[in-house]
């Protein structure tokens, strides 16, 4: 994988940064490494270059490197920062890591490691930047709308293309199916389509699961009464309040089999009649469908009708389901870790580097809904340094393939990991367990502390 190769170094000592730059000049000589003496200088480097790393000293005249590192982070969020300080303070090393700070190294360390930690940072942007570039130049070349697809999180290729087949289909006069299984992101592609329709017109969510025949009549078509007085009294139905805007008709293979009747004359003749009139309405609206059923299963059963199932099938998208976007799981775990954080009003755990990895063989039964209550149960139960995967072990362990484990044994993927991974695979899940506590940790590895520690700075 080609690296994102520009580091800048900033430092107040013009000794150190020049023994610095020499340094990664030799450990790591793919990078290119800029200087920077002047922590007002900061910005417009940044401004001029655009920098993959920035090592970073604390204690600077005129800006402090907090200061520096909220900056960073605020204005070059694709930039890692890794803090390289004469400060030894645990207080200040978290504190830094919890603002966004890739990693933290005090100048009296190793440099060897810090050679290593520079050349995984260097990976890891280059991984963010090369999805991030394989999505834009996607949507630049087959989409005149991008935005409109803002909702939904990929950069894999089959969905993507099922983003150039929705623009396409989007303005024609008949339905849209969506297919997937639950928790795959059908609404979300229904709201994509109705910012590339009617974005200024209603959305109106009908959720056809449980629903009978009457209530879905009343709920789609609304109700005019003629009292013995002579009034009427009329109550309006979905049809009467979208308008021009986007119907959307939520898991279609639950509705009853008499309200498919109703349902095909709607589509059929675009119009509609509120209950207890004889008095025909238009229909306006654009229909999209979703389901989690195979219709054409559900229609060899006779719980489906033929008439409706061909006229839903015009414009039809396949969802794929959670276990066949691989490339999307880290990001998305990234998202929800936000989302969580923001709701819940913590500060936002950072997600383990090997965490996708680890989750590349689950199935996901659950979808985008189970790795979102992953996530959210992870970030409840973290430190604010790092995302707890209790909950993702103990899914893969109990859930995986549908087979229930014993609760003792350990759950192998295809491809056996190394013993160094496996290794690290236990450290990290018994600091995890022990929210970071080594003394805890190595105890429950059946090392020594100090043994532990060298164990985890090997690894860095």
């Amino acid at each position: 994988m080609k690296l994102a190769r520009n580091i800048l170094l900033v430092d107040d000592e013009p000794s150190w940064l020049r023994s610095l730059a020499i340094t990664l000049n030799r450990l790591v000589p793919e990078a290119q490494i800029d200087t920077c003496i002047d922590s007002r200088q900061v910005d417009n480097r940044l401004a001029l270059n655009d920098y993959a790393l920035v090592l970073l000293d604390l204690t600077m005249p005129f800006h402090s490197g907090e200061n520096l590192l909220e900056m960073i982070r605020c204005k070059s969020p694709k930039t890692r920062v890794i803090i390289v300080t004469g400060v030894n303070e645990v207080d200040t090393a978290v504190r830094c890591i919890k603002n966004g700070a890739y990693d933290y190294f005090i100048k009296t360390d190793n440099v060897d490691d810090l050679a290593r930690t520079v050349r995984r940072a260097l990976e890891v942007v280059g991984l963010e930047r090369n999805y991030l570039m394989i999505k834009e130049r996607f949507l630049s070349r087959t989409l005149a709308q991008p935005q409109a697809f803002n909702n939904i999180l990929t950069c894999e290729p089959a969905l993507l293309d099922q983003f150039s087949y929705l623009e396409a289909v989007a303005m024609s006069p008949e339905p849209i199916l969506i297919c997937g299984e639950s928790g795959t992101g059908k609404d979300e592609f229904a709201k994509s389509c109705h910012q590339l329709t009617c974005p200024d017109e209603p959305f109106i969510n009908i959720k056809l699961a449980g629903v009978n025949y009457d209530a879905f009549e009343l709920q789609l078509f609304g109700k005019i009464t003629s009292h013995a007085d002579g009034q009427v009294s009329a109550q309006a139905g979905a049809l009467h309040h979208v308008h021009t805007g986007l119907l959307y008709l939520n898991e279609i293979g639950d509705l009853p089999l008499e309200a498919q009747a109703k349902l095909v004359d709607v589509i059929e003749h675009k119009q509609y009649y509120p209950v207890g009139s004889d008095r025909p309405y238009p229909v306006n609206c654009k229909i999209i469908a979703s389901t989690q059923h195979d219709l054409l299963t559900l229609n060899r059963e006779g719980k489906f009708r033929s008439d409706l199932l061909y006229r839903l099938t015009s414009h039809k998208i396949k969802l794929p389901p959670l276990r066949e976007r691989k490339l999307d799981l880290s990001m998305l775990i990234n998202h929800f870790i936000n989302l969580a954080a923001n709701k819940m009003g913590l500060e936002a755990p950072q997600q383990p580097r090997n965490l996708a990895s680890q989750l590349a063989d689950y199935e996901f039964p659950g979808n985008l809904h189970e790795l979102k209550g992953m996530v959210f149960d992870g970030v409840s139960r973290s430190d604010g340094i790092q995302l707890n995967i209790t909950p993702f072990m103990e899914a893969m362990n109990e859930r995986n393939n549908g087979v229930i484990k014993p609760k003792d044994s350990i759950s192998y993927p295809k491809e056996l990991p190394t013993l160094a991974e496996m290794s690290q695979a236990l450290i990290d899940e018994a600091m995890s367990r022990t929210a970071n506590n080594q003394t805890a940790a190595a105890r429950m590895l059946g090392i020594s502390q100090s043994a532990l520690s060298r164990r985890m700075k090997i690894d860095k």
